[in-house]
């Protein structure tokens, strides 16, 4: 009986080892923040509009029409911002990310059942001119400016966006890594 246990636990171990799994494997890879750093950089850069002069906010486009030809003023617009939609997990989230001078940032969350919402800037300086600008709710309406660290009331609960940039009268745009925490209060 012992034998015939021994005989049949060793088969399943053989059969066993050798099955491959089904679930495909990935190898780490070494990220470098430098390198990413100098990508968003990049990739920022090339996304600025061609603009011959400087002076001017709007440039000549010409148009065919099919009656007759004119040139039609297209507007251009210099400020820069990029939306990030945050996932709340647990009533939190954290994002790390970087910012170009003169650059709004807007971070898209749902505020769900929340009656109170914390949020804290944390620059990678502690003399940066950064700031939490404005606080839209779901329905267009906005409050701020505020500081880096605020406890909002939440009126209309649904999807709210933070916007984060420079003060435009406390000193020069500013530029760096910085992180913002979003808490919600039952």
């Amino acid at each position: 009986m012992r034998f015939l246990f021994l005989i049949v636990s060793l088969f399943f171990v053989i059969i066993s080892c050798e099955m491959k799994p089904k679930t495909q494997t990935v190898s780490l890879q070494k990220f470098d923040k430098k390198e990413y750093e100098l990508e968003l950089k990049k990739e920022i850069e090339n996304q600025k509009p061609w603009i011959q002069n400087k002076e001017s906010s709007s440039h000549d486009v010409p148009m065919v029409d099919t009656v007759k030809v004119g040139k039609q003023k297209t507007e251009i617009f210099l400020e820069k911002a990029d939306t990030i939609p945050l996932k709340i997990v647990s009533g939190k989230a954290k994002v790390d990310t970087f910012k170009v001078s003169q650059q709004k940032m807007i971070f898209v969350f749902n505020s769900d059942t929340s009656h109170k919402i914390k949020l804290k800037l944390t620059p990678s300086d502690s003399l940066a001119n950064l700031r939490i600008s404005q606080i839209i709710d779901s329905d267009g309406n906005s409050d701020g400016p505020f500081g880096q660290e605020i406890d909002y009331t939440v009126i209309k609960k649904g999807m709210h966006k933070v916007v984060v940039s420079e003060s435009l009268m406390q000193g020069e745009p500013w530029s760096g890594r910085f992180s913002l925490e979003v808490k919600l209060v039952w």
